[in-house]
């Protein structure tokens, strides 16, 4: 309980902080916040454009069952001229953002594992960190071929995601653990929650830890490197590799993406990267529209709208593959 209120505490503290840093930002500019940034529009024009794109993006998230990170970086680096580096710092903002903003909750109703959250932090956040510095480096290096590159390898990412949401295996409810392995049974990483559906206290296990530390580390450098939020790869992660609970795997997943992208974005930050014209639209719009989306989602059958994701994945990452090789010469 102690360590869960000082969890709360620190994510309450790391928001501020985050706030203060737009204030800065918002007061002082950045580095890529160059008078064409715009795009032509002139800058409420600009804000409102994408504040509304943003809400959309929001609610289709939502009702695919992804989250609005995925979907955000791929299109904006695909079909506007905005710089690659601004879109990525931004998608790991907009993605640390609503993570923030879901972590209280699950922290305080006991479904975000604490001692797992640590466990997972360490290798997630450092390979996080080091994506965006080599995000900052390819940048610095190589210019419009590393841009290209990017745009590249994100097309091909993306492909692999709507592949992977399509045929992935199915995610289980509440997995059985047969058999824990020595360092899960050394960290104690089993824990309890309160389950309102069960009316009762569900005891679970989880495993694999070795093999989960090295997709961690992987899910991490990604993230970092082309600002993609996890949530797609954390949460089967942790409930098909670990073995834990959906609904903890969940909880885990957003709690994680706060901790790890709010230490990622500093190289991004250090870099010029975040356009507080083009961040804060963004960030205020994919949050209303996931609460706007989630109230939807009540109501509505939202399996077509998968599909509709799939798609618009799938459309961008073929758009990612004709711009980096067009930037490479080979189109």
């Amino acid at each position: 309980m102690a360590i869960r209120d000082g969890f709360m505490q620190g994510s309450s503290l790391v928001g501020k902080a985050i706030l203060l840093v737009l204030l800065l930002l918002a007061c002082t500019g950045t580095a890529l916040a160059a008078e064409d940034a715009t795009m032509g529009m002139s800058p409420p024009v600009f804000f409102l454009v994408f504040l509304l794109v943003c809400i959309i993006i929001g609610i289709v998230a939502v009702l695919g069952g992804v989250g609005g990170g995925v979907v955000f970086t791929p299109l904006m680096m695909g079909f506007t001229d905005i710089d690659t580096f601004i879109i990525r710092a931004t998608g790991l903002f907009v993605a640390m953002a609503g993570a923030l903003v879901a972590a209280r909750p699950f922290l305080r109703r006991g479904l975000a594992n604490v001692r797992l959250l640590f466990f997972a932090a360490v290798p997630y956040a450092t390979f996080a960190v080091i994506g965006a510095l080599l995000a900052g480096y390819v940048k610095e290096t190589m210019g419009a071929t590393g841009d290209a590159l990017v745009k590249l390898s994100l097309g091909v990412l993306v492909i692999f995601i709507a592949l992977l949401i399509l045929f992935g295996g199915k995610r289980v409810e509440y997995p059985e653990v047969k058999n824990v392995d020595s360092l899960s049974e050394r960290l104690g990483l089993a824990m309890a929650y309160w389950e309102e559906s069960l009316g009762g206290v569900v005891d679970y296990k989880v495993t694999r830890s070795p093999v989960a530390i090295l997709l961690f580390c992987g899910v991490g450098l990604i993230s970092g490197m082309f600002g993609l939020g996890a949530g797609w790869a954390m949460v089967p992660v942790f409930n098909l590799v670990m073995l834990a609970p959906l609904k903890v795997a969940a909880a885990c997943s957003k709690v994680l993406i706060g901790i790890g992208d709010t230490a990622a974005i500093w190289p991004y930050i250090m870099g010029g990267g975040i356009f507080p014209l083009f961040a804060v639209p963004c960030m205020i719009g994919l949050i209303v529209g996931t609460l706007i989306g989630a109230k939807i989602m009540l109501r509505v059958k939202a399996g077509f709208v998968r599909y509709l994701i799939i798609a618009i994945m799938f459309g961008s990452g073929l758009k990612l593959l004709q711009s980096g090789l067009t930037g490479l010469g080979y189109l």
